[in-house]
């Protein structure tokens, strides 16, 4: 993890870059698909999902559990958003289309005020302060 400043052009710009935001994105699925099968099931969603800590650090406070079964719900709810075409599995371009607007979601949210952020080795956050950061060496 490191702190990390960044502001929603950030975000915009590693999302038009399209040769690095589609690198990114395929990288990411080839890690959570893990039987390499070219599609992510739910149980590998949920598995990354869970990884994220959604429910701790987006849906409650730290130490509050909900219920299997509201958890149920909600992972079936993400993985509804993800796939698209209602078939039970996540495709690359079911993925990074959702990924896509996941990324305006925040870009929209954080506004166009720098702002300090903790984010995790990896992250498509991460990934585009670092990418934020490579074009302004090189320009």
């Amino acid at each position: 993890m490191s702190v990390e400043i960044l502001d929603a052009s950030t975000i915009c710009n590693f999302i038009n870059d399209s040769e690095f935001f589609t690198r990114s994105v395929k990288e990411r699925f080839s890690v959570i698909d893990s039987n390499h099968d070219g599609l992510l099931s739910y149980t590998e969603l949920a598995s990354e999902l869970k990884k994220l800590r959604v429910i701790e650090t987006h849906f409650g406070i730290d130490g509050v559990v909900p219920s299997n079964d509201e958890l149920g719900q909600l992972y079936q709810g993400l993985f509804a958003r993800f796939d698209h075409d209602g078939n039970g599995s996540v495709d690359l371009e079911e993925y990074k289309s959702e990924m896509r607007e996941v990324m305006l979601g925040i870009a929209s949210g954080l506004g166009f005020l720098p702002v300090q952020m903790v984010l995790e080795e990896g992250s498509f956050l991460k990934l585009a302060v670092e990418r934020e950061m490579a074009a302004k060496v090189y320009a």
